[in-house]
Parts: C-alpha cells; sequence; structure tokens
C-alpha cells in the first residue's frame, strides 16, 4: 500500500498528462500544422547542424603591440611614357634610414609603344647594369670612356664604361649630373634608343614598420648637404611623364585562406590601389598616395598563424610648376600606421550550444504550432456554431 501511494504521488509530478485516445480530436487543419512544423524543424535543424559544423572568423581589435618589425611590399606598376633608364626607386623613413636606387629585389622591363614587352636575355634589375656592362666591354673591350671630371675613388686614369658609370661617379662626388643628352654613354644606350619606351617595375620590398615612404622619380639621387636630390634635368628636357598604372600593389603576405578550414568563410583581402591607372601628359606632375596601413593577424583552428597587413588610401596630386612649394616629379607612397591590430580567430560552436539550438528549435516550433492549432480549432468550432444557429 505504501508503495502504490507513492507511486500516486510520484504521478502527480508528471507535466505531460496523456489524454484517452478516445477522446483525441484530429483535423484537417491539425494535420497541416504538423506537416508544416516538421518541414520547418527539418530546415532548421539542417541549417543548425551546417552551422556547427562550418567554423567561423571572428574579428576583434586590440591596441597593436608596437614591436618592431620589417614590412613586406610587393608592387607591379607600369609607366607607359617613361624610359627605364629615367626611374629610380629610393626608400626613406623617420628612424633615419635612407636608401637611393634601391635595387634589391626590384627588376624593370623594358616597353616599346603598344606595351609590349621587348625581350631581354633575362629581366634587368633597376639598378643592376651587369647586361650594360658587358655590352660595353663586347663592343670594346680594352675601351676606357672618359667620368667628365668625376673620380670619387681617386684612382689615376678612371673609366665610366656606361651611362650609369657616370651617374654613380658624379653621386659619389655629390655633384648635379650635367645634361645627359652631352654625355656619349648616355646617349648611345639610353637616349638615343629608348626615348618612346616605357617601363614596367615589379619587385619586392622590405622596411621598416615606421612612417615613412617610397617613391619613384626621375633621375639618379644624391646627397647635398643634408638634403636629398635628383637630377631632373635630363627627363624635363625629353619631355617623359609619371602617368602610371598599377597592377598591383600588397603589405605582407595575403594567402591567408591557406591555413583555413575548408568551410570557413571568409572575405579576401582587398588591395584597393590594384588596377588603379593615373597621370597626365605634364611633365612636372606630382602623384601622392597617402596609405593608412592597419596591422591584421589571423589565427587557425590548426595552430597556424599569420600576420599581414591591410590599407586604406587617398591620394592628391600637385602641378609642380604652379604651385611652387617644392617636390619633385614622380609617384610618392606615404606610409602611415594604424596603432591597431585587427585579430580574426577561426572558431567553432561547441557541441552543447549545437544541442541547445537543435531543442529550442524542435520546443519552440511546436509551441507554436500547438498555438496555432488551438486558434484555428477555436475558430472553427465558433464558425460552426454560428452556422448552426443561423440555420
Amino acid at each position: 500500500m505504501a508503495v502504490k501511494s507513492f507511486l500516486q504521488r510520484f504521478r502527480k509530478l508528471d507535466a505531460y498528462a496523456k489524454p484517452l485516445e478516445d477522446i483525441r480530436i484530429r483535423t484537417t487543419t491539425g494535420a497541416s500544422v504538423t506537416l508544416f512544423s516538421g518541414i520547418v524543424i527539418l530546415i532548421l535543424v539542417t541549417y543548425e547542424i551546417f552551422r556547427y559544423i562550418t567554423p567561423e572568423m571572428q574579428p576583434e581589435i586590440v591596441v597593436d603591440s608596437g614591436k618592431m618589425e620589417k614590412l613586406p611590399i610587393s608592387f607591379n606598376i607600369t609607366f607607359p611614357h617613361l624610359p627605364c633608364y629615367l626611374l629610380s626607386l629610393d626608400l626613406m623613413d623617420e628612424s633615419g634610414d635612407h636608401i637611393s636606387d634601391y635595387d634589391h629585389d626590384v627588376f624593370k622591363v623594358r616597353l616599346d609603344e603598344q606595351g609590349n614587352e621587348i625581350h631581354r636575355e633575362k629581366a634587368k634589375d633597376l639598378s643592376n647594369n651587369d647586361n650594360q656592362e658587358k655590352l660595353a666591354k663586347s663592343s670594346e673591350e680594352n675601351a676606357c670612356g672618359p667620368c667628365y671630371g668625376a673620380n670619387p675613388k681617386g684612382k689615376e686614369n678612371a673609366c665610366c664604361n656606361t651611362c650609369d658609370d657616370v651617374r654613380r661617379a658624379y653621386s659619389d662626388m655629390g655633384w648635379a649630373l650635367p645634361d645627359e643628352t652631352t654625355i656619349e654613354q648616355c646617349w648611345k644606350e639610353n637616349i638615343s634608343s629608348q626615348t618612346k619606351e616605357g617601363c614596367n617595375v615589379h619587385g619586392d620590398l622590405m622596411v621598416n614598420k615606421v612612417r615613412g615612404n617610397f617613391h619613384f622619380s626621375p633621375g639618379r639621387s644624391y646627397a647635398h648637404g643634408s638634403s636629398h636630390v635628383h637630377d631632373v634635368r635630363t627627363y624635363l628636357a625629353t619631355g617623359h611623364d609619371f602617368t602610371h598604372i598599377i597592377h598591383h600593389l600588397q603589405f605582407g603576405e595575403q594567402d591567408h585562406s591557406a591555413y583555413k578550414q575548408k568551410r570557413t568563410e571568409m572575405a579576401q583581402l582587398a588591395n584597393p590601389l590594384d588596377g588603379t591607372q593615373w597621370g597626365t601628359v605634364q611633365s612636372t606632375m606630382m602623384y601622392q598616395y597617402f596609405l593608412k596601413i592597419v596591422s591584421s593577424e589571423f589565427n587557425y583552428l590548426n595552430g597556424k598563424h599569420l600576420r599581414t597587413f591591410q590599407y586604406s588610401v587617398s591620394r592628391q596630386e600637385r602641378d609642380l610648376k604652379q604651385q611652387g612649394q617644392g617636390g619633385l616629379p614622380g609617384v610618392f607612397f606615404m606610409l602611415d600606421f594604424s596603432p591597431m591590430l585587427v585579430i580574426y580567430s577561426e572558431s567553432r560552436g561547441t557541441f552543447a550550444s549545437f544541442l541547445t539550438g537543435v531543442c529550442a528549435i524542435i520546443g519552440g516550433i511546436f509551441t507554436v504550432a500547438s498555438l496555432v492549432d488551438g486558434i484555428l480549432y477555436r475558430a472553427s468550432i465558433h464558425q460552426k456554431r454560428r452556422l448552426g444557429k443561423a440555420m
């Protein structure tokens, strides 16, 4: 008796009291609601399963630690109206580093008037004059070209067999180069043969992660006291211009999709200057790009990490002939760095959250469906009673 009494009291805890089968009423409306709710449950549960097995990239913004590091830069730029011999690349930053005629991992390709590549035996480094020297030696094995008064190393009978030898000698002396049309080596190598050519410059740079710039400008640069000076007389005399096409410009490695899970969805990093074309036929134009660079870090589920950079850009042009505020014809990329670091972390929801979501879907749909079915059933009963009274 005590056991039966306990069971009777225990049954009172049942929150799911079952009605008798004989008094259950099954309706067409109820069947429709049940079928529709089953389809909705199936769709939402399927979506929940895919959401569980698909990782997500969660962004987070923190203050950058400010640790000193190098900034890799990859670029590909074409100057259709400027021959390669007039083009130089310089790097400058606020830490005091200043590199003129940067030539490590930077190459140029000569282009004809239609923009087609002029094939050579191998690509030429921007300031690598091996081909020019070989050409000079092959034509005049024992020739010794004049240096036009420049002799920075104090050698007797100093020889300058190429145009770049003359430029380097004058640069080392801190002298301004005379008009290159008066220098025999320059005339033979460059001015007479490359007047209507263009130049494609591509390669990689490695700079300090501090505010600074890298720029493409005409003529060889040299130090004049504490100033950085370019000899632009030949450039201005030949009537070229700095119209340019930026095929590609990126900072850091951007193969961030190589380490992610197959199902992980993530947006591609944008390089806003890719495909940009800018310029006029005026020789005295200075084109400036102001880049705001933001450090970015990717953390993957497989333990891999990738640190790269994104950037935004604004630009400005100046006609140095009209605005006499100093400046240099060319294309300048002004680098500035944001103090923020964007961290993207690949993550997947826990199994507990998945079960919670599935239970919430099933329970919620059934609850709403029962309410809808009850409302429709009562509405139909009310309608039948009104019809009965009308009869």
